[in-house]
């Protein structure tokens, strides 16, 4: 069952080379015969944090997915500590980075500058399942509309 899958989910890797998964799934779905004008949907399931140096590459990969009418949804697992704890650093919703702009520090939070324009915060992994189920009902509405408006 979904319950028994996402039990098995680790998120302790040090790393994650989200530019290379993001390639893998296009070369996987540019693979797949389908027909030209259907989309594809993609789900990436991460602890969502991405490495500075890769953002542009990946804004690139995301555009290229588009234009390919593919669609990479990052669904972003903190667990219930994270999003409901009081402060709330801990969740990638609460994290801030520093950057310098000449020479001054500039604060902003980290999900203003993130890659992936449709993203999920989920912070109880038992509602993965439902959330999904709900990304999918959503995903078909979208199609719906967009194939009665052709």
């Amino acid at each position: 069952s979904g319950v028994n899958v996402v039990s098995n989910f680790k998120f302790d890797d040090k790393r994650t080379r989200t530019a290379l998964c993001v390639e893998s799934s296009i070369n996987v779905l540019e693979g797949v015969e389908s027909v030209s004008s259907s989309m594809q949907l993609v789900f990436m399931i991460s602890d969502g944090r991405i490495e500075r140096d890769s953002r542009s590459k990946l804004r690139r990969l995301i555009r290229e997915m588009s234009e390919k009418n593919m669609l990479m949804v990052m669904i972003i697992v903190e667990g219930k500590n994270k999003v409901t704890t009081s402060n709330g650093n801990d969740s990638i919703l609460s994290m801030k980075e520093v950057s310098f702009i000449n020479g001054k520090p500039h604060i902003k939070h980290f999900i203003e500058d993130y890659p992936f324009p449709y993203y999920l915060v989920v912070g109880d992994l038992a509602a993965l399942p439902e959330i999904l189920g709900d990304a999918l009902r959503q995903w078909f509405e979208m199609l719906a509309q967009i194939q009665n408006g052709a």
